[in-house]
């Protein structure tokens, strides 16, 4: 009949659509990146060093996780479950998808520390003034101490 042959052609031109739907899906490590960029990025930092945006409204400081996260079961409990001032997250990802956030963290598709500029003399840190001395890191500045009068004592006693 030509309903059979009919039926038959337009799967047959179906098929490659669905062979075609494998490749919407993410991989594991555009998962965990956009799962980071959405959760976690806030408060631990386009790096994970703990700058994020959200920072400067927290009282706690957000830990430099850069370089030290570990997909293994206690970390995943973390992300999940939350650990003093770190909300969990259950209730938007599960265990695979805590794994995927923490595999994207320690992998080397994450983002890294910026570089010096193309042609800063070496030890230069990133983001330096120019005129910064090799190797010299930008501190904060120390309150001064008092000045001392002749005596010994303090010059500006209060």
């Amino acid at each position: 009949m030509f309903i059979v042959p009919f039926t038959q052609l337009a799967l047959s031109f179906a098929s490659p659509v669905w062979a075609d739907d494998s490749k919407k899906r993410p991989t594991d490590e555009e998962r965990g990146k956009e799962l980071y960029e959405r959760h976690c990025m806030a408060c631990h930092g386009a790096m994970a060093m703990g700058d994020g945006p959200a920072t400067s409204a927290l009282v706690i400081p957000i830990p430099d996780l850069h370089g030290q996260v570990k997909a293994d079961k206690p970390t995943i409990d973390v992300v999940e479950f939350g650990r003093g001032a770190m909300p969990g997250y259950e209730a938007s990802f599960d265990t695979e998808d805590a794994r995927r956030v923490l595999k994207y963290m320690s992998s080397a598709d994450a983002p890294k520390p910026a570089s010096p500029p193309a042609g800063a003399p070496p030890g230069m840190p990133p983001g330096a003034p120019p005129g910064m001395p090799p190797g010299a890191l930008p501190l904060p500045l120390q309150p001064l101490q008092p000045p001392l009068d002749p005596d010994g004592g303090d010059a500006n006693p209060e």
